[in-house]
């Protein structure tokens, strides 16, 4: 899958490249007076070969391509298929009414299809792939029969070619009252037409991003513009539709002598519409993830934010909880490790969405104090604030602990004897280490930190939408006081913001053997040992985890903790390094150390753009404020915001993809999944310096 070249509410174009091919698809929609609801919509589907030849080289025999473009009703409703060149599909929809698709390819290129009756639309790929099998056993050739089975809820049309080869596909809607016009409105989404409409929109994209980012003001060149651009382009051609029912673990408490281990709770069908970390390996939708996708989003297009975090927040159940992972349907479910798909009611994700949120709220404020009042985002806020006050306070009744004004996530797993350190699942930040031993006597820094954030957001929004905020403005005061922050978390030994709970740093994996009672061979694992006691007491892994006091803005600019922070965060020894911070100090006990025996280290060192952001933020914010750090923050955010651009620049006209995260042991290369333009597209915000 390859990265949008550029993306618009209304358009967008990406370019795969597979095989030496490069496969164009341009898409853009259409609103007609007689459209039905949605509008018309067009999609060009283009390929030609990748690498030309050199001067001189025997010119190859031209490839013949197939191209498939598949259509289906998941509602079950039967199409009505025509094939060939021309109207190729139509049917009727309550929510469009009258429909027909159109396909027009070109005349040096031929067409076939097949219709099926389908009740799953998850593995349609697979069903294509056994027509063309059995095609060319009984046929003799890979291509579809033109034949289609009755009440065919789908069908697949296949135009084949030689490179250089192209068809548009036309949408047309609300038919049913306007049978004759149809034709009309397909002439003038398709051929010329349809070039003329992409590349306007294609211009009107450039000069917006242009208008927004400045980054012509902002970076060296095109190169970095390029980039820039790639990360909106994916992120916004990221933003899908999704529906379907999460599958929830039964509680304890709900359990009985009947309950077995796979039962499951369905939550109720939902929609959800939202971005995804990377459309090949994380295609669905991520609690945390999204409060920093809307940081980009909201930026570009704040209507599009707003309806995105209205979604997420009509996922939320009677308690406040919303399902950190959204899972939904069979695709959905096809693309994740079983053991992943089952979501606890128990465990939270971070309350990022409030990021978003609190610079909406803040824009709002300006915009009104400038005489801009903007009703649509105060219709906004007071529909969201009974559910933002629900999931507040799910929190605070699910994830405190034993100690006033303290947190910790709750959910770790304290029986494993698989990983050398419980993994945090719930944090965000997985196999960042915590407590080794899992206890109710745990607090969780960053948990806490997040707490503070929420509560100043729900008293600025009560303000806004003219609710009481005593409470939250009290609760903000209280999560911000420095001498209870460093009451709970500040080990003043070392400096640094840590957890605290029960922990010993003598624990390893080693691998045994044992004697397989099934089978009674000898087998090898690979165990958790504990070589000290563990004791109470702060957890000395200096990292991320660490930061977000500075992150939260919770540290006042001329305490001592606040130099102090500064000092230990440019220290090369620990987060400081040519390609950003890492997330794990050198001299932690963890760093680059396997959580399991096959779990390579996550957030034990590699750097990732979502917390540097966040920091360069913070560091924005000092520059600014007239005091004896100001010049030390602003030059520090320089050199920082330097090298995170240097090497995500660097290893994208490397690699032509942005990473999941960044090796800071292996000079700075793309690491994990890819393309990941989730949280990783902070990079354009880092470049137009807009935090």
């Amino acid at each position: 899958m390859g990265p949008p070249r550029w993306s618009h509410l209304w358009a967008s174009a990406q370019e795969i490249i597979d095989q030496g091919l490069a496969i164009t698809t341009s898409f853009m929609k259409h609103e007609d007076p007689k459209s039905g609801y949605g509008g018309d919509w067009a999609v060009r589907v283009a390929v030609a070969e990748k690498k030309r030849h050199k001067e001189g080289e025997q010119i190859k025999t031209p490839r013949q391509v197939s191209l498939f473009f598949y259509i289906a009703d998941e509602a079950g409703s039967s199409l009505k298929i025509s094939g060939g060149n021309g109207k190729f599909a139509a049917g009727t929809a309550n929510e469009v009414g009258g429909w027909e698709l159109h396909v027009k390819n070109q005349e040096t290129s031929s067409a076939s299809f097949v219709g099926l009756r389908c009740k799953h639309t998850h593995n349609l790929t697979q069903l294509v792939w056994q027509v063309l099998e059995k095609q060319a056993r009984t046929q003799g050739r890979i291509e579809l029969p033109n034949a289609a089975e009755k009440s065919s809820n789908f069908a697949a049309i296949q135009v084949t070619g030689v490179a250089p080869l192209s068809f548009d596909v036309v949408f047309v809607s609300g038919t049913e009252k306007h049978t004759v016009e149809a034709s009309e409105r397909v002439k003038n989404l398709s051929g010329v037409n349809l070039t003329k409409r992409l590349t306007e929109r294609e211009e009107m994209f450039e000069k917006r991003f242009q208008s927004t980012f400045h980054l012509q003001d902002k970076v060296k060149g095109e190169r970095e513009v390029e980039v820039g651009r790639v990360a909106l382009s994916n992120l916004l051609g990221s933003i899908g539709y999704f529906y379907g029912q999460s599958l929830i673990a039964i509680p304890p408490e709900y359990q009985d002598s009947e309950t077995k281990d796979g039962d499951v709770w369905k939550y109720w069908p939902a929609a959800l519409y939202t971005a995804v970390p990377s459309r090949s390996f994380f295609p669905r939708g991520f609690l945390w993830d999204e409060g920093f996708h809307q940081l980009l989003v909201s930026r570009w297009d704040r209507k599009m934010s707003k309806e995105i975090i209205a979604h997420w927040f009509d996922l939320l159940n009677i308690d406040g909880w919303i399902p950190r992972e959204q899972i939904l349907g069979d695709e959905a479910r096809s693309k994740v490790p079983d053991a992943f798909v089952k979501q606890h009611t128990s465990n939270a994700n971070p309350p990022a969405l409030f990021m978003a949120i609190h610079k909406l709220a803040t824009a709002f404020e300006i915009e009104k104090s400038l005489g801009l009042p903007n009703e649509e985002d105060r219709v906004f806020f007071e529909r969201l604030y009974p559910r933002l006050e629900a999931w507040f306070r799910w929190f605070n009744t699910s994830q405190t602990g034993k100690e006033t004004s303290s947190y910790y996530w709750h959910g770790r797993n304290a029986q494993t004897k698989r990983e050398l350190n419980p993994t945090t699942l719930m944090s965000g930040l997985d196999d960042y280490p915590r407590a080794s031993h899992p206890t109710d006597d745990e607090r969780h820094l960053d948990l806490r930190c997040w707490m503070a954030l929420a509560a100043q957001s729900l008293a600025k929004l009560a303000s806004i939408v003219d609710a009481p905020n005593e409470v939250y403005v009290a609760t903000a005061a209280q999560l911000t006081d420095l001498d209870l922050l460093n009451k709970l978390h500040y080990d003043a030994g070392s400096g640094r913001y840590l957890d605290y709970g029960l922990h010993t740093e003598k624990v390893e994996l080693q691998r045994k053997n044992f004697v397989d009672p099934q089978t009674g061979f000898m087998q090898t694992e690979v165990e958790r040992v504990v070589l000290k006691p563990p004791e109470l007491g702060w957890v000395p892994h200096y990292g991320y985890n660490s930061l977000f006091p500075l992150l939260m803005g919770l540290l006042p600019l001329d305490s001592p903790m606040f130099a102090n922070q500064m000092e230990l965060l440019r220290n090369e020894t620990n987060l400081w390094t040519t390609f950003g911070l890492r997330s794990l100090a050198t001299t932690s006990s963890l760093y680059m150390k396997h959580n399991t025996e096959h779990d390579a280290p996550y957030w034990r060192g590699p750097v990732w753009m979502n917390i540097n952001y966040l920091v360069l933020s913070a560091l924005d914010h000092c520059s600014k404020v007239d005091g004896q750090h100001s010049s030390k923050c602003s030059e520090t955010y320089s050199q920082l915001r330097a090298h995170l651009i240097r090497n995500v620049v660097k290893r994208y006209h490397e690699s032509g993809y942005l990473w999941e995260q960044y090796d800071n042991a292996n000079k700075g290369k793309g690491k994990g999944s890819h393309p990941f333009t989730g949280w990783t597209s902070l990079i354009l915000l880092i470049m137009s310096d807009s935090y």
